[in-house]
C-alpha cells in the first residue's frame, strides 16, 4: 500500500484544502517534502486567489494514507 505526505492549507474565510503525495520510501526534506510543501501552498494561492502570505500552512504529515473529509487533492 502507497504512503503519503498530506498537509493542510487555509486561508482566513476559505475552505481548506489537504493536499496530498506519493512518497517515497524515505522522504528526503530537499527532494521530497520541502518541494511537497511548497507545491501545496502554490496550489492553494492558485485555487483560492489569495495571495502566498495569506496561506496558513498546516502541519506536515509523513505515512499517511489517501486523506478522507473535506476537500482533498493530489499534486
Amino acid at each position: 500500500m502507497a504512503k503519503y505526505m498530506t498537509q493542510k492549507m487555509s486561508s482566513g474565510i476559505h475552505v481548506p484544502i489537504t493536499y496530498y503525495r506519493e512518497q517515497p520510501a524515505h522522504p528526503d526534506h530537499k527532494k521530497d517534502s520541502g518541494p511537497f510543501s511548497r507545491d501545496a501552498k502554490a496550489a492553494y494561492v492558485v485555487a483560492r486567489g489569495v495571495t502566498a502570505d495569506a496561506v496558513e500552512v498546516g502541519k506536515y504529515m509523513s505515512d499517511q494514507g489517501v486523506p478522507t473529509g473535506g476537500e482533498c487533492e493530489e499534486i
